[in-house]
């Protein structure tokens, strides 16, 4: 075996076969070379694990490996746990970076003190067309504190910090705290265990777009419908909540964690409906709720949410059919309104 590549890149395949050409091209073509390409074949029942061969046939940087389908976080520590590089990035097999990724990320996380770096993305189409206002973006770049992006996340909504294939880590974050992805989520699985890898680290955050992401029809990340496998971000938003109150120091932290939880809660709860498939999830709905009705006490006293916004809370928690109800009731009307309609 020959000398350990600086740089592993994983990438998970799950029948991505029109795509994954030339997402692996755009990887081989990186101005950093040095690097190994790791694609997982997760048990894909189109070519994709055939064709990933063929790629390794051309290019001695790629390693395949194949494996039963286990979720793409089973597959994504398949490539953890075969990784050779000093330090490691994931790329989803449909998607593209630019030429200049690696390098770009690798030059920002020889900063001092620096154990990951992070670059800003945009979203494609399935035909590769920008998709406008579609990025993943943070409002402070430069060096911080990992966990300050998480803190953006509850702030903002940004995802900047809460993925993994915008960055490029330092392997020993994962190594030695003895990390894995958790198999048990299919939605969510990429950032349910960063903060436990943020921890006590800095990043080096970019605002250089290089990562694209392709949204397909019926992905599971597609806005038209609600997936029921979205619901494991509940789960994942709970522990991060529960995380940062178990930490001293981590107040403002707890507070924004607990009025995010409130709000995806909602949100998903008025997605599901206007999917049309609230009835079906509502006993998965109802097993989260208990724990929005243990910090309805900390909603109604934050400082971080208007009146208005705490009382739909404590009327959502008492009855949360009722209040959707009224609210689709009072959005229909407002919308005859608009268009004139009496």
């Amino acid at each position: 075996m020959g000398k350990s590549p600086t740089i592993s890149i994983v990438s998970t395949v799950y029948n991505t076969q029109p795509f994954l050409e030339q997402a692996v091209r755009s990887i081989l073509a990186q101005t950093f070379t040095d690097f190994e390409l790791i694609l997982v074949d997760d048990g894909s029942s189109d070519d994709s694990g055939r064709l990933c061969d063929a790629l390794a046939a051309e290019d001695a940087r790629i390693r395949v490996f194949h494996q039963p389908n286990g979720g793409p976080a089973s597959a994504r520590n398949k490539g953890l746990d075969n990784a050779r590089g000093r330090y490691i990035g994931f790329v989803d097999s449909d998607d593209l970076i630019e030429p200049t990724m690696y390098e770009v990320l690798y030059n920002a996380i020889q900063a001092p003190g620096v154990q990951l770096a992070a670059c800003s993305g945009d979203c494609i189409d399935e035909t590769g067309r920008p998709i406008p206002g579609r990025r993943v973006a943070i409002r402070e770049h430069g060096i911080r504190p990992a966990e300050e992006l998480l803190l953006e996340t509850f702030q903002t909504g940004s995802y900047y910090g809460p993925l993994s294939w915008n960055k490029l880590f330092d392997l020993r974050l994962f190594r030695d705290k003895g990390i894995h992805y958790d198999e048990t989520m299919l939605f969510g699985d990429d950032a349910s265990v960063l903060h436990r890898v943020f921890e006590g680290e800095r990043c080096n955050c970019l605002s250089d777009i290089l990562y694209h992401y392709r949204t397909r029809a019926g992905q599971i990340t597609s806005t038209a419908t609600f997936s029921p496998r979205k619901l494991d971000d509940l789960r994942m938003y709970w522990d991060w909540l529960q995380y940062f109150a178990s930490r001293p120091g981590r107040e403002e932290y707890r507070q924004w964690a607990t009025v995010w939880y409130w709000r995806v809660f909602y949100q998903f709860w008025c997605q599901s409906g206007a999917a049309g498939n609230l009835t079906e999830l509502k006993p998965k709905f109802m097993a989260h709720k208990k724990h929005l009705d243990a910090v309805l006490p900390d909603l109604v006293r934050s400082s971080l949410l208007p009146a208005g916004e705490k009382l739909r809370a404590v009327l959502f928690c008492a009855n949360p059919g009722a209040l959707y109800a009224a609210a689709s009731a009072w959005g229909r009307l407002a919308a005859k309104r608009g268009r004139g309609i009496d």
